[in-house]
């Protein structure tokens, strides 16, 4: 397999993981915000505890979401910067050139 194959298939490995990573914070996010919003009515179904555990499950994902896109940037420019080909390489060049 060459480099941009390499590449490529890192991305792909990243983008799913950073899919799933998403997921699973939005679910954290709903739950969180449900308990939250049976609590405030009287329903207390979970003690305080559990409470701060769908808290802490919500926010445990955002830095490996952070990580995560920040690894998929890198391999977005290492693949516009040395592999480039064609005229689609040709104007990412130049375009870098011309920010500069």
């Amino acid at each position: 397999m060459s480099d941009v194959d390499d590449l490529r298939q890192r991305r792909r490995a990243l983008e799913t993981q950073l899919g799933a990573l998403r997921r699973e914070r939005e679910l954290a996010f709903r739950a969180n915000g449900d308990e939250l919003v049976q609590q405030r009515a009287g329903v207390r179904h979970h003690d305080a505890g559990e409470m701060k555990e769908f808290a802490a499950n919500e926010a445990s994902g955002g830095p490996a979401i952070a990580d995560l896109g920040r690894q998929i940037e890198l391999i977005d420019e290492e693949l516009a910067r040395d592999h480039s080909n064609g005229l689609t390489g040709t104007g990412r060049r130049v375009l870098r050139w011309l920010r500069k």
